[in-house]
């Protein structure tokens, strides 16, 4: 028997049907999730530096850019190598983004610019309310919201199992999932001028069958977007996604161009 869970803003997630162990207890820690909204002119501004900066320090090799949506609300979806990934990642996405950010993020000395890149605070490992309407909240009017579904870092550079909160937000929400691939990333600043690749995938749509959402459809839409990153990365980057899949399209590039010198 599917098990399932309300479409309501108050229900919880089935995996935690237990009250939050610790809630918001000041104001200041409640406006942590109303994310701040940089100012146009200068979000505008430090794009262009850092498109400019990027020409000099990478080479980048953005592909896919045609899969971006012109307007919003949609999520980003991505993999997670290196912290150099946050701003990277929507630098070729005409909109203002805002991230979901681990709750960590937003207790040490670069707070202040988790807020003022427009991020959230979200607990991992059980059941936000607080950060799940907030992303809610983003999407509803009509913004971008980046989640890296890992919730951390990948150390070993392979895609790790995802969160099923990404799962639960696109089917609640109803809105496009953007699935990005990023790779070269942990190696900015570390060598010289490093290939940085970007790569946008087609959008998902997903719905709910009934009136409300299972467990089954959070794993399987999860699944799915993971998957989906996971194809568009080189396999020695695909990690637990790697079962299944074919070789990515620079990789039978690679492929063909070898066979055509022998």
């Amino acid at each position: 028997m599917k098990q399932e869970v309300s479409l309501s803003s108050d229900q919880e997630q089935p995996e935690s049907r237990q009250p939050l162990k610790r809630t918001a207890s000041s104001r200041s820690d409640r406006d942590l999730y109303q994310p701040y909204e940089t100012p146009t002119l200068i979000y505008e501004i430090l794009r262009i530096l850092a498109v400019l900066l990027l020409a000099v320090i990478a080479r980048m090799r953005p592909r896919g850019r045609h899969h971006i949506p012109r307007q919003g609300p949609y999520i980003i979806a991505s993999n997670h190598l290196a912290w150099t990934d946050i701003p990277l990642i929507p630098i070729y996405v005409p909109q203002k983004v805002v991230y979901m950010a681990k709750e960590e993020v937003f207790q040490g000395r670069l707070r202040w610019l988790a807020r003022f890149l427009g991020a959230f605070p979200v607990r991992r490992g059980e059941g936000d309310r607080q950060a799940l309407r907030a992303a809610e909240a983003v999407l509803k009017a009509g913004r971008v919201l980046v989640i890296f579904p890992e919730g951390t870092r990948s150390r070993t550079r392979t895609l790790a199992r995802a969160h099923a909160g990404l799962g639960m937000i696109a089917l609640r929400a109803g809105v496009p999932v953007l699935p990005v691939a990023i790779w070269g990333s942990e190696d900015l600043f570390k060598k010289f001028r490093p290939e940085i690749h970007i790569v946008y995938g087609e959008p998902l749509l997903f719905k709910p069958q009934g009136s409300k959402i299972t467990r089954e459809e959070i794993e399987e839409a999860t699944e799915r977007v993971m998957r989906s990153i996971a194809a568009l990365l080189p396999a020695s980057y695909r990690g637990v996604y790697a079962e299944g899949l074919s070789p990515a399209p620079e990789e039978k590039a690679e492929a063909g161009k070898l066979v055509s010198d022998e």
